[in-house]
């Protein structure tokens, strides 16, 4: 799945009112694709349609931005656009005595856009 998918089922499952976790195993597929695919650039070269939700526009990003920082890849334009940052913090977990551990452990890709979540978030098990 490249990015713009992802953008467009994450915009669905929104729209839907699936919950967090659903997204964030949408999150975590696009990962997997990305670390198993010949040409991991194809899957985020093209900039994704916004999916609704500016925090999730902004993990996309980071999500991106940070695979390419541990692949020597240089990110594409789209990842560094205003809207891809968000304006108030968003710890992704609702439970607050996590956030600590969240600031610590989170990619600094996404912290940098204000997303907070812990790196093993993005881990399928």
């Amino acid at each position: 799945m490249d990015v713009r998918v992802l953008a467009e089922k994450i915009a669905v499952a929104i729209t839907s009112g699936e919950g967090t976790s659903s997204l964030l195993r949408l999150i975590r597929q696009f990962i997997m694709d990305l670390n198993q695919s010949d040409s991991p650039i194809m899957l985020f070269s093209e900039e994704p349609l916004s999916t609704g939700d500016a925090r999730w526009d902004g993990m996309l990003a980071g999500v991106v931005e940070d695979f390419c920082f541990h692949h020597n890849i240089s990110s594409p334009n789209w990842v560094f656009q205003p809207e891809r940052f968000l304006d108030n913090w968003w710890f992704v977990t609702s439970i607050k005595s996590m956030r600590p551990t969240a600031i610590v452990e989170t990619p600094a890709a996404l912290s940098s856009r204000g997303v907070f979540l812990r790196r093993a978030s993005l881990v399928n098990v």
